[in-house]
């Protein structure tokens, strides 16, 4: 590779946070089980107990400073290694992605020589860093790294390499050197596409101290999640089990990201917003119509509904046509007589009407059969009857039917006082 001839033109590929730039806190990051393995190797590395180890083992380890950890887009791993710099006093260098895609070729003709130009970064100005995080003396005795440099390959996935992946080339690059260490650095690098890594199994141990897979936040993770986010926020109202279905594959940041849309999307409803803060249906809708997009490939959700999958996703929407959501409700398991009635959609003054009538002829065994769609109970054949006479009300969430009916309950109640009438 070409490489340029002046290193200060190298400056403008990274940038440095200082420890005192960092506000993150511990309660933004999602923690994993496999997070443990990160920290407990750094610190390793940023004690001098590797000295003690390497006089035990020094015939099995000798520590380069790097470990490559694969993990899917959309996480908190960005973040938990800045809080990380944080607690420790280190500086936290990564790669400017502003400045790279300017001119992506040039970059990486220039890697390796941008790297060892990095790399030999190594001393901690003490000027820039505040009193608030100003370290110890014991804590800058202890600490011989001065800081971590990270390598997200997620912030590169548009630079189109013609012969070898960005990992390759830094495996080639890098076998068996030891400067990242040596001169007080701690190298970080996220990949998100474990073919790369298969493609180069037999040298990454020549490069990396550590391999670490972290794999995809599981049901329970993903409840927790929502379950977290919901007791943060009490009045925003929605089904976790049903969001848990819906999300399979996601990770935080999509998560996180599709509630805000979704309470976004909600609040533009002014009408709905006085009646109710459900927004189970609105969520959905979101996944469903496509305008929420997770950072998951396409071939992930392919492989999400093959074989049983399918059948998994499909009992998953069962149970929601029971629990009355958007997409339908089970009646007599007709569901194609439920996407015939969904099909069905009213403009909002037809749809008023239809509403008051109901209202004003069987207004107190609607409220008693929406009230046992709510709770999953099974219906009566009196009031499948009646529902197959009100079927308009399929189209809503059972709670939205509820609103919709005491709101033309209201209408009428208003006209009756208006003319004088109980």
């Amino acid at each position: 590779m070409e490489d340029m001839d002046n290193d200060i033109e190298f400056s403008k590929y990274y940038r440095v946070i200082t420890p005192n730039e960092i506000n993150i806190d511990r309660e933004e990051i999602f923690y994993r089980d496999k997070y443990n393995d990160i920290i407990s190797y750094l610190k390793i590395m940023l004690t001098n107990h590797e000295d003690s180890i390497t006089q035990s083992y020094n015939k099995f380890i000798q520590p380069k400073g790097a470990i490559l950890i694969n993990i899917k887009s959309g996480t908190d791993i960005d973040d938990y290694l800045k809080l990380i710099s944080k607690n420790y006093y280190l500086n936290f260098y990564e790669l400017n992605q502003e400045e790279i895609i300017k001119a992506p070729e040039v970059f990486i003709n220039n890697f390796t020589s941008i790297l060892q130009s990095l790399i030999q970064v190594k001393e901690t100005n003490s000027d820039e860093i505040g009193e608030e995080t100003q370290p110890t003396e014991d804590q800058l005795k202890e600490n011989r790294i001065k800081g971590i440099l990270l390598i997200n390959q997620e912030n590169f996935t548009n630079i189109k390499l013609k012969k070898r992946s960005l990992l390759e080339y830094f495996v080639i690059s890098f076998k068996n050197k030891k400067e990242i260490l040596k001169n007080g650095l701690i190298l970080i690098w996220i990949n998100n596409d474990i073919k790369e890594i298969e493609v180069n199994s037999r040298s990454i141990f020549e490069v990396f101290d550590l391999f670490i897979k972290i794999p995809l936040l599981d049901n329970i993770e993903r409840e927790t999640i929502f379950r977290n986010f919901s007791e943060k926020n009490p009045k925003i109202v929605f089904d976790i089990k049903t969001l848990v279905d819906f999300t399979v594959n996601w990770e935080i940041k999509d998560i996180n990201q599709l509630l805000k849309v979704g309470i976004f999307k909600h609040f533009l409803k002014s009408e709905l917003n006085d009646s109710s803060n459900e927004i189970t249906d609105g969520l959905i809708d979101l996944i469903e119509s496509g305008e929420f997009i997770p950072s998951i490939s396409h071939e992930e959700v392919k492989l999400d509904f093959s074989n049983d999958k399918v059948t998994e996703n499909q009992n998953s929407l069962n149970m929601r046509f029971m629990k009355g959501g958007k997409t339908g409700i089970t009646v007599n398991g007709s569901s194609e007589v439920l996407n015939l009635i969904k099909q069905e959609r009213f403009s909002e003054f037809m749809l008023n009407q239809l509403y008051e009538n109901a209202v004003s002829k069987n207004y107190s065994e609607l409220l008693l059969i929406i009230d046992k769609l709510n709770k999953q109970e099974l219906l009566e054949e009196n009031d499948r009857k009646l529902l197959a006479k009100y079927a308009f009300i399929l189209n809503d969430s059972p709670k939205m039917a509820q609103i919709n009916l005491e709101k033309a309950k209201k209408r009428i109640d208003n006209l009756k006082r208006a003319f004088g009438k109980k």
